[in-house]
């Protein structure tokens, strides 16, 4: 808006003064006509009426004095020559104050009579009736110009009175058209301008707004317009924003494993994922905002997966479906979707490939079964064994009797261990059942190391204590089960430990918990075999590109197992500059 749009328009304010300086001057005009009426209707008939009433005196001055000069014995009073002088006196003011028709005539005629008849007083009978004639016809003629002003006045007044009130009405109807004229000028762009924004154009139209005839009008559409602008750009802004952020969402939804369906409250598909589509062996096209229970279908899937899901699908559901002419088993979950005031608006629908952990399931089970019929026999001829070496073992040197002492402990304790592994299930450590006791940790571990510092001797491995605490630091654990995440780890280490390296193992103390450390120098583990070590069966590459051979994928899920059921938890860290460490991690002994 530049400064010569401003000059231009004139400002509401000065346009209601001057619709208001106009009412009163209308106003002013018709009260300065009803003062001047009122004062002319009020001051010409008194006078024209004194007048009147004056020669009528005068009559009457001029009878009495005629009265006195005819019988000059009646009127005592005064002398014939004073007489005779209030009769000029009364003839000459009336002469000067005919105001009505006629009445000139009359005075002029009454002084004829009068010039002829005073120089010879007293007048005859003739003379003396001619005159009182003539006087009676004066004050006649006075009283009915007294009347017929009097009636003028009352006509006058009511010609003012209707006048003024014609004058008023017509004032009043200037005022009404006056303010509506004002009140359209001032609401009609209001109007206008709401009756725009009423319509709810679309952010980044453009906005036709009226065209104005004010300075404020001028403010407030230009401020409009400029309100609009940042309106639509910042529209713009959401709009891409939001589809940025719709299209991070589908893609994540589509790197899911899951296949998702997501319903609105009225069952239409308002998104789903390729997983969900090729379950479905529908096109994608053909989904999009249809009703699930209508979509152009009849395969089993869809039959199946129709009656399956809805808002009262039971947890842990599973189904068979058959997917690119394959069986596979899904668990299908459910989801109330709601928004941010906790209200209901769809629903979320997600299928999980369960196949392989079936057949795992399947696999654990014949594992299990295997290693309870393969383990029976071996673990008895050991168990005789370790008893013969044990009666003997006087015959052989130190080292020796230590190995004998740990062939009979540990036999005996995989016999318990074997029996408890077989009854509960491998991926079920959790449910074992433990017997905790509050024992001094660093002693078992040192005594926990002895066997494998024994093999690491024979394989130029040290396996040695690194910085521990003092013994009195004490854990709550069930000595045997918990005895196995040591063993493992240790053995673990010394299967990729090289000639020559070491073995560290450490106990300490931190804020809340106690830390126990197994350190090596061997290769460390890849990134990808990090994200899957803890899961069953699972078994790294070696340099070959076979599986490692010598043992079933099981020992880091065990070992997670029996210290979470420890209430601690297991981590991993690189030992730079090369090895591994694994960090167990047990809650503090309360009280």
């Amino acid at each position: 808006m530049n400064l010569s749009e401003l000059d231009v328009l004139p400002p509401v304010r000065k346009t209601v003064f001057r619709h208001s300086l106009l009412l009163v001057a209308v106003y002013v005009c018709v009260g300065i006509f009803m003062m001047v009426a009122v004062f002319l209707a009020s001051g010409t008939t008194p006078k024209a009426i004194h007048l009147n009433y004056d020669s009528i005196a005068a009559v009457n001055q001029m009878q009495q004095a005629w009265d006195g000069i005819k019988n000059h014995a009646q009127y005592p009073e005064k002398s014939e020559q004073e007489w005779v002088q209030q009769f000029e006196s009364a003839l000459t003011f009336e002469e000067h104050n005919t105001t009505e028709v006629g009445e000139a005539e009359l005075a002029k005629h009454l002084r004829e009579l009068w010039d002829k008849t005073k120089s010879a007083l007293p007048p005859d009978n003739g003379v003396f009736l001619s005159v009182r004639r003539n006087l009676d016809s004066i004050n006649n003629v006075n009283e009915k110009g007294m009347f017929a002003w009097v009636e003028k006045s009352h006509r006058f007044s009511r010609e003012v009175f209707l006048i003024t009130v014609i004058a008023f009405l017509f004032t009043v109807l200037i005022a009404l058209y006056l303010a509506d004229a004002l009140a359209v000028k001032i609401a009609t762009p209001l109007r206008e301008l709401s009756s725009v924004l009423k319509q709810r154009p679309e952010p980044g139209s453009p906005l036709l707004l009226p065209k104005p005839e004010t300075l404020e009008m001028r403010i407030l559409t230009q401020s409009i317009l400029g309100l609009w602008e940042r309106v639509s750009y910042f529209q713009t802004l959401n709009l891409e924003e939001i589809s940025a952020q719709r299209t991070k969402l589908e893609a994540v939804l589509t790197s899911v494993e899951d296949a998702v369906l997501v319903l609105d409250e009225e069952g239409k598909i308002v998104h789903y994922n390729s997983g969900f589509s090729s379950v479905l062996a529908i096109p994608c096209h053909s989904l999009d905002g249809k009703l699930w229970r209508d979509l152009p279908s009849a395969s089993e899937n869809y039959l199946s997966l129709r009656l399956a899901l809805n808002p009262d699908l039971a947890p842990g559901y599973s189904m068979e479906l058959e997917v690119d002419g394959k069986k596979k088993i899904f668990a299908a979950r459910h989801r109330k979707i709601v928004d941010g005031k906790n209200e209901p608006f769809g629903d979320l629908y997600l299928l999980h490939d369960i196949t392989e952990t079936k057949q795992r399931d399947i696999l654990r089970a014949e594992f299990i079964g295997v290693l309870s019929h393969e383990l029976k026999t071996p673990l008895q001829s050991l168990g005789t064994a370790s008893e013969l070496l044990t009666h003997r073992k006087q015959q052989f040197d130190a080292d020796e009797k230590m190995l004998i002492e740990t062939i009979s402990e540990d036999t005996q304790r995989i016999k318990n261990v074997v029996n408890e592994f077989i009854q509960v299930g491998v991926s079920d450590l959790h449910s074992l059942r433990l017997k905790i006791e509050v024992v001094p940790i660093q002693k078992l571990i040192y005594q926990w190391m002895q066997p494998t510092q024994v093999i690491g001797k024979e394989r130029d491995i040290k396996i040695e204590a690194g910085a521990t605490v003092s013994d009195d630091v004490v854990v709550k654990i069930d000595k045997v089960k918990f005895s196995w995440a040591i063993t493992n780890l240790l053995s673990n280490a010394l299967r990729v430990s090289p000639k020559g390296s070491r073995i560290q193992v450490s106990v300490r103390a931190e804020a809340d918990d106690t830390v126990i450390e197994i350190a090596d120098e061997g290769p460390g583990i890849a990134l990808e075999v990090q994200r899957r070590m803890f899961e069953p069966y699972f078994q790294a590459n070696a340099k070959d590109g076979t599986k490692t051979s010598g043992f079933l994928g099981l020992g880091l899920t065990i070992t997670r197992d029996v210290v979470e059921a420890h209430h601690g938890k297991i981590e991993y860290a690189a030992n730079l500059p090369k090895g591994s460490i694994f960090r167990i991690i047990l809650p503090h002994v309360v009280g």
